[in-house]
């Protein structure tokens, strides 16, 4: 079985100009029609919200995804911040676990919670688990955000598909667990991977990583200034 993957970090909806406005993000998922989405960087209900409208809502109603899954990690202007999980096949079971803050003392003017999204999915008969986070921005939380990711994903032995920003490059020590567990899709694709910033990107911090019988068929970056970040997209078979 075959289906295409994204994971995307939308800045709440703003593209590279600072314009705020989710059909940003729609026009850049649009173009490639995954059949799993991963989103960052996604307001719930907030005051910036249009209508009101979690941003994972208004980008299901968009695309016609029939199942989509907020998970917060702060409240944020009235709402909640987080990540989302969309999805073309049926969500079996969905959990969202907070990652372990750092102590105060560590915390700088960037810091804020983090959380892992864990969905089940029912391809037609075939289990997967997705994991979708978006980590910390210092060593220290970053640390935090691998440990839990490796926790969750040694939890269970269906296929399982790990996304996000990471806010790390391939090469960084804090990220090596995660290379010695998972296969990162980017091994599939031509070039460096780079997806941040969106123009033109010369970093590799947006990672689609998978264990358990689930290959890559092939990786791309599309070219887009919808947000901060460009996307990264992977077809892959079971």
């Amino acid at each position: 079985m075959e289906f295409t993957v994204m994971t995307y970090n939308i800045q709440s909806g703003r593209n590279l100009a600072q314009d705020r406005n989710i059909a940003h993000a729609i026009s850049a998922i649009q173009k490639e029609s995954p059949d799993i989405l991963s989103l960052n960087e996604v307001q719930h209900c907030t005051e910036l919200c249009p209508e009101g409208k979690c941003q994972a809502q208004a980008v299901a109603e968009a695309l016609g995804y029939p199942y989509f899954h907020f998970g917060r990690s702060i409240d944020f202007m009235g709402g909640e911040y987080g990540n989302a999980l969309l999805s073309r096949f049926p969500l079996q079971e969905v959990q969202v676990f907070p990652v372990p803050d750092i102590p105060k003392e560590k915390r700088d003017g960037w810091f804020e919670s983090r959380s892992h999204l864990r969905c089940r999915l029912d391809l037609g008969g075939r289990e997967i688990f997705t994991l979708t986070s978006h980590y910390g921005l210092s060593q220290e939380e970053i640390q935090n955000a691998v440990l839990e990711t490796l926790r969750l994903a040694g939890e269970t032995e269906l296929p399982l598909i790990f996304m996000g920003d990471l806010n790390e490059k391939p090469d960084s020590p804090l990220l090596a667990p995660l290379f010695s567990v998972f296969t990162d899709s980017a091994e599939e694709m031509e070039g460096p991977g780079f997806t941040y910033p969106s123009d033109p990107p010369c970093e590799k911090i947006d990672y689609l990583f998978h264990k358990n019988g689930i290959r890559t068929l092939k990786a791309w970056i599309p070219e887009t200034t919808h947000s901060d970040h460009r996307p990264f997209c992977a077809r892959l078979a079971l």
